[in-house]
């Protein structure tokens, strides 16, 4: 039996926005770039869509995807491939309802408005990161003797290798992500990351805000058990890098 995320609470603590790109009143913004929205926390990631973050002019809404960067904290509206905004033309951007990995929700809807330009060209290209990126890293860091490595890994999960990798952790849900009791056992994690997968892909795209290993990683209090790893953290960047990874689908070939 899984726990359901706790009813929403509209309090002062809730999210905060810190910052967006474009900034409110901006002219001249690229129709073709993405935006970013940054709080001063992580948050749900089951709050994240086209209802609760929208891009309109007048009544009609644009059709982006946003996604969550939990390392960044950024709020993400991606083109992919959708048809650029109309140049000249007065958008708002907002976002409502959101809550953080405690249930609560922010306070307000913030809104912020820009105009757009005639360039369409986009976000400059973002190097891919691939397996040889990131194996070091693990393997150096979390895949320790008698941690996550072969031929025995703690909780299952190994990142020695590729093939560990695909096996033990993609599309595959975290032990510690489960909320709840089933058949006598007590499972531990926090209702806001129940059933995550290890490392989420959908359709060749990865989605770091529902993979548990992010949060381990970043050593986030709402992610079962101490800090991966607890000794040294891996440092921002370093898990930046594994985010983006996780982002380009974490090919391990």
């Amino acid at each position: 039996m899984a726990c359901d995320l706790p009813s929403p609470r509209v309090v002062d603590d809730g999210p905060v926005v810190v910052g967006t790109d474009p900034a409110d009143g901006d002219v001249d913004v690229d129709r073709a770039a993405g935006y970013r929205v940054f709080f001063d926390r992580n948050l749900y990631p089951g709050d994240v869509h086209r209802g609760t973050v929208r891009v309109q002019s007048g009544a009609r809404s644009a059709f982006l995807t946003p996604w969550f960067d939990p390392v960044e904290r950024a709020l993400v509206v991606d083109q992919l491939g959708a048809s650029p905004l109309a140049p000249s033309v007065r958008y708002r951007l907002h976002v409502e309802a959101l809550r953080d990995l405690d249930g609560v929700r922010m306070a307000e809807r913030h809104e912020v408005s820009f105009e757009t330009g005639v360039a369409a060209e986009g976000d400059p290209p973002v190097d891919r990161v691939g397996w040889a990126d990131v194996a070091p890293i693990l393997s150096e860091s979390c895949a320790t003797e008698g941690c996550h490595a072969s031929p025995d890994p703690a909780l299952g999960l190994d990142l020695s290798s590729a093939e560990g990798v695909r096996d033990t952790a993609i599309a595959v849900v975290a032990e510690q992500s489960r909320v709840g009791v089933q058949d006598g056992r007590i499972w531990h994690g926090a209702p806001s990351l129940d059933g995550l997968a290890r490392i989420d892909v959908v359709g060749g795209v990865g989605r770091p805000a529902r993979s548990y290993l992010v949060y381990k990683l970043l050593g986030d209090p709402h992610a079962a058990g101490a800090p991966m790893p607890p000794e040294e953290p891996l440092g921002r960047d370093r898990v930046a890098l594994i985010t983006r990874w996780i982002r380009a689908g974490a090919p391990t070939e």
